[in-house]
């Protein structure tokens, strides 16, 4: 009599769900290490300042690309993939909302890019703090050098291209809001800091610069260093060697710079030599532990053109022999 083999069903079944399991683990498991894998690209490094960190403001490219979810991400890859270190993320109205916020700071993350962001308004706009309300929420968001930076002046000069400086009423004003804002700032774990721009960086007995407003504003708030705008946004152009020994003296208080040039009294859209020399401000920073240089370039309105500005400025910096191969 033939006798039909017996199948076991039930461990047939097993066997097979154990198969197909282990399949769809695998997967999961790649799917898993492809969304979590960060850029690898090596990072540009200084030669003689090993901590300092380079990095670049989306202000180059806001005339040809929008702040905007998309546009962050492109610039984002941008910054892995040529080898720099972070970004601040200019958004002059504080446009982008929080979730878009957080889509691009997760971006950044995986992609291993450190992010700042920035509002685009003076203190004494009328719209400074609907704007500073809103952006010092996106800003703790981000992660990375954790400050939340404005300007220092904007609106009340483009309204008097003959004003050089602030006056008595508007410095109490601004010195009142700066130590708000900080203060707001500090609440929601970040850094306040001010970017000096079209005032006078020292006052005399007709008017008040940005040094005075330091030396008035609590110990929250923090400096942004523009290395160009003393001597081209600036109404009036002070000595190099004046805004060198602020430095010296102020840098305790510096949290990040924007590497940008200054010629015969015009910021430029590529980097090159400026009145204060670029190995001074890198050698200031680097003994004050201050690691965070965005190069800044005078806006162009060809997104080819800037994209090559930028190139020529990293060229520069490697010609200088301040950026090492990699």
């Amino acid at each position: 009599m033939n006798v039909q083999p017996k199948y076991h069903f039930p461990l047939f079944q097993t066997l097979a769900f154990l198969c197909i399991l282990s399949l769809w683990g695998c997967g999961q498991a790649n799917e898993k290490n492809e969304s979590s894998e960060m850029n690898t690209t090596k990072k540009m490094q200084f030669a003689d300042y090993q901590d300092l960190k380079l990095g670049f403001t989306t202000q180059n490219f806001l005339q040809v690309m929008p702040v905007n979810l998309e546009n962050s991400k492109k610039l984002i890859d941008y910054a892995a993939n040529e080898g720099y270190s972070w970004l601040e993320l200019r958004d002059p109205d504080a446009k982008l909302t929080l979730e878009e916020a957080q889509q691009i700071a997760d971006y950044a993350q995986q992609n291993n890019i450190e992010v700042s962001y920035a509002i685009q308004k003076g203190i004494l706009d009328d719209d400074f703090w609907p704007t500073f309300n809103k952006g010092v929420k996106n800003a703790a968001i981000f992660k990375g050098p954790g400050v939340f930076r404005s300007l220092g002046s904007f609106a009340e000069f483009t309204a008097d291209t003959t004003k050089h400086g602030w006056t008595e009423a508007e410095i109490d004003q601004l010195v009142t809001f700066a130590d708000s804002a900080a203060n707001i700032a500090q609440e929601n774990g970040l850094q306040y800091v001010i970017e000096n721009a079209s005032e006078s960086f020292f006052g005399n007995n007709e008017y008040f610069g940005i040094a005075e407003l330091f030396a008035r504003t609590n110990e929250h708030v923090g400096w942004q260093f523009d290395t160009a705008n003393p001597f081209s946004v600036s109404r009036v152009h002070p000595a190099a060697d004046s805004i060198q020994a602020f430095l010296e003296d102020h840098a305790d208080n510096l949290y990040y710079i924007h590497l940008k040039s200054a010629n015969n009294g015009q910021a430029q859209t590529t980097l090159m030599a400026n009145p204060l020399a670029f190995d001074t401000v890198f050698e200031i920073m680097a003994s004050h532990d201050v690691p965070y240089v965005a190069i800044e370039l005078q806006a162009v309105d060809n997104e080819q053109l800037a994209f090559e500005n930028m190139q020529k400025s990293v060229d520069y910096l490697r010609a200088q022999g301040f950026i090492v191969n990699h």
